[in-house]
């Protein structure tokens, strides 16, 4: 806005301060061309987003490995982290281990770059809502932004532009209160990571006709609850659910492993730390994909079968602690090289020869 660009403590006045008298690109270029208008929003971006104090690739700063300090003479797609189609950025990647202490909020001017595919900006200390212009972002396609201070709400009119977005990462961060149901209407995605917030309801309304390429769900220390939904699993593509610590409820669905003709791709189960009650479903035991299965803590009854590990030949880690489970022991118990984590135990383990109860 016009007060913005007059207010000397914006990042708007920075950044026109910096393109129109600070830029020492050559040849200078044309006020008002597509270059300048990119590097003016960049500027924005930086001084919005707290660059003089970033830990590496600031203005002027000499540790920068990958790429040219920001506000450098250097093309601006070749700046840290950047990318560029046809000359208009398309990438911002500055989500590492440790992050680059980015600090701040998204800037509107960001929502001009609509070649956007990637926003990687994990391990920092990003604040506040998703832009509505976000939804401009039709090619988004990674937006990662765990652990940083992101709260809700989601607006519609973001999420409702993301049709190719494939990985969504907002674990660790600021998310509280219903779980935002726009969510569940993306048709292109493959991974939702959204564990350890405050999100409360009931289970999320994925399904095989919304988010038909689903591969990965992580649901994760929230404050969840209700019975589980059975569409999830009738998504053809998941490989991966996790759902442990929530306050989830009810029985196990019955459609969980089940066959879509060539088996099921389902890798990891994880229900664990919740109130679920009843047995193991009978499809379970034909996931012969499955690698992790984990049941601990919930109240879980009845017996295991015989044959979970001649038919769960890749198991790998099975955690049946703190359970009602009992009955005779699996002969097959007994073939555990194939496990890495193998918990039955709990506070109190109640052995009668050849039956057991945890």
């Amino acid at each position: 806005t016009k007060e913005q660009l007059l207010d000397k403590n914006t990042p708007q006045w920075k950044a026109s301060n910096w393109v129109a008298n600070e830029d020492s690109i050559s040849p200078p270029l044309d006020i008002g061309s597509q270059k300048y208008i990119q590097r003016y929003i960049m500027a924005v971006l930086y001084y919005a987003m707290d660059g003089p104090n970033w830990i590496t690739c600031s203005e002027g700063g000499s540790v920068c490995n990958n790429g040219s300090p920001w506000l450098s003479e250097d093309d601006e797609c070749d700046w840290f982290g950047s990318d560029c189609v046809n000359g208009e950025l398309s990438q911002v990647s500055q989500g590492g281990f440790q992050g680059n202490n980015i600090f701040g909020t998204f800037p509107e001017e960001i929502c001009y770059f609509t070649e956007m595919s990637t926003i990687n900006l994990n391990n920092n200390k990003v604040q506040g809502t998703i832009p509505s212009c976000f939804g401009r972002f039709s090619k988004l396609e990674l937006l990662a932004l765990t652990s940083n201070s992101i709260d809700l709400p989601f607006p519609d009119e973001a999420v409702e532009g993301w049709t190719n977005l494939k990985i969504l990462l907002l674990a660790q961060n600021l998310l509280e209160g219903p779980f935002p149901q726009s969510l569940t209407k993306l048709p292109a995605l493959e991974e939702l990571g959204i564990d350890f917030n405050s999100l409360t309801g009931t289970f999320p309304a994925f399904n095989r006709d919304d988010t038909p390429k689903l591969e990965r769900l992580n649901l994760a220390n929230n404050g969840l609850k209700g019975t589980i939904s059975s569409d999830i699993f009738d998504i053809e593509t998941l490989v991966q659910l996790n759902i442990t610590t929530n306050f989830f409820n009810g029985s196990l669905p019955a459609n969980i492993g089940q066959d879509f003709g060539d088996g099921n791709p389902l890798q990891v189960l994880d229900v664990g730390m919740n109130e679920l009650t009843g047995g193991i479903p009978e499809n379970v035991y034909n996931t012969s994909n499955m690698v992790n299965l984990v049941l601990s803590s919930n109240n879980f009854t009845g017996q295991i079968r015989s044959d979970i590990f001649t038919n769960l030949f890749q198991l790998r880690i099975l955690a049946l602690d703190d359970n009602g489970f009992s009955g005779p022991v699996p002969e097959t118990l007994s073939p555990l090289s194939q496990l890495s984590k193998f918990l039955v135990k709990c506070s109190l383990i109640v052995s009668w020869g050849n039956h057991y109860h945890f």
